[in-house]
C-alpha cells in the first residue's frame, strides 16, 4: 500500500460517484485547494438536508469531514487505506449528513452503564430533546475505577453531531431516550452508585446508572423536573 494518497485518483472516484449522488438530491463539487494543490475539496448540499457536508483529503491519507450548518461545525477525523476508501467514506458520509442535527450537548457522565452487568463504561450526554449515552471502552472503565473519581471537563459543552440511528447502531449499549417519550422516571441516589429509570410511553423501559461522585443527578432533576413534572420521582 503507498504511503501517500493519490489525490488526481481520489479526484476521479468522486466524479464518478457524482451521477449517483444526483440522484439522491446530493449536489456535489470538488477543487484542489492550497499552496501547492495538496487538499482535494469536495462540497456537499442537498436541499433537504439541515447542514452541509465538506470533506478535505491531503495525500497523508487523512480525510477531515466538515458537518456545517449556519451556527456550528463539527469535524470528524478519518484516516483512509487508499482511494476506493476514500470515494467508500464518501458515501457514508453524505448518508449520515442526510439524518445530521448538530445540536448543543452537555457532558453528564463519564462513568454510565446500562445495569449493574454492564462493566464498560460510557458517556452520558444531554441533548435539547434527548439522553444520549455512548459506551466507551475497557480502558476507561479501568481508569475510572481505579482513580475512584473524575475530573469533569473544564467546559462540558460541546456541539454533537446528532444521528440516533449510527449512535444505535454503533453498539446494543448505546442509547438514545427521547424526553418526550418518558412516561415516567425514577432518579435514585446511592453511596458508590446513582440513577435513573425510565417507563417510555411505548412501554419500553430504560436503566442508566453512574458513580455518585459525578453530578449527573442533580443535572437530571433540573432537565426532567420542567418536562415530567409529578411523573419525576427523585
Amino acid at each position: 500500500m503507498s504511503r501517500r494518497l493519490d489525490l488526481e485518483q481520489a479526484a476521479a472516484r468522486a466524479e464518478l460517484r457524482g451521477p449517483h449522488w444526483l440522484t439522491q438530491g446530493i449536489e456535489t463539487s470538488s477543487t484542489r485547494e492550497g499552496e501547492t494543490g495538496e487538499y482535494l475539496v469536495v462540497r456537499f448540499t442537498s436541499p433537504s438536508w439541515h447542514i452541509r457536508l465538506i470533506a478535505v483529503a491531503d495525500e497523508d491519507r487523512w480525510t477531515d469531514l466538515h458537518f456545517v450548518s449556519p451556527t456550528h461545525t463539527v469535524r470528524e477525523r478519518r484516516r483512509i487505506a487508499s482511494a476506493d476508501a476514500w470515494g467508500t467514506l464518501l458515501d457514508a458520509a453524505a448518508a449520515r449528513a442526510s439524518r445530521i442535527r448538530l445540536q448543543p450537548a452537555r457532558l453528564l457522565a463519564r462513568t454510565c452503564t446500562t445495569g449493574w452487568l454492564d462493566w464498560i463504561h460510557g458517556e452520558l450526554w444531554l441533548l435539547p430533546d434527548a439522553l444520549v449515552r455512548v459506551r466507551g471502552g475497557l480502558l476507561d472503565s479501568t481508569v475510572n475505577s481505579v482513580s475512584g473519581s473524575i475530573a469533569m471537563p473544564r467546559d462540558p459543552y460541546t456541539v454533537m453531531a446528532y444521528d440516533p440511528e449510527a449512535i444505535l447502531a454503533g453498539h446494543r449499549t448505546n442509547k438514545v431516550i427521547d424526553l418526550a417519550g418518558i412516561d415516567h422516571a425514577r432518579l435514585h441516589g446511592g453511596i458508590t452508585t446513582s440513577g435513573l429509570t425510565a417507563r417510555m410511553t411505548d412501554g419500553t423501559h430504560h436503566k442508566l446508572l453512574w458513580n455518585t461522585f459525578e453530578p449527573t443527578r442533580r443535572l437530571l432533576r433540573d432537565r426532567l423536573l420542567p418536562v415530567l413534572g409529578p411523573r419525576l420521582t427523585h
